[in-house]
């Protein structure tokens, strides 16, 4: 058994942070929760986007890592 071999990387310590963001990127909501963003995006008007963010911690002086990445057609989509 200790030749297994897995092709999931382990789970990242990184903090996803999720925004609805309006058309002029304003935030209308954050948070960690997933099914509080989709909600969130469901509730707003239609030209409302979700930005998810990646941060080294949760504290005061956390660090974005990388960019954030619009998953806003992702989302429409996998809710058909």
């Amino acid at each position: 058994m200790s030749n297994l071999y897995t092709i999931h990387p382990p789970k990242s310590d990184l903090i996803l942070l999720f925004e609805v963001v309006d058309e002029e990127g304003i935030s209308t909501w954050g948070g960690e929760s997933p099914e509080y963003c989709i909600q969130w995006l469901n509730l707003s008007p239609a030209n409302h986007r979700v930005l998810v963010s990646a941060w080294d911690s949760d504290e005061e002086d956390a660090h974005l890592v990388g960019q954030s990445l619009d998953i806003t057609d992702i989302i429409r989509y996998a809710s058909l």
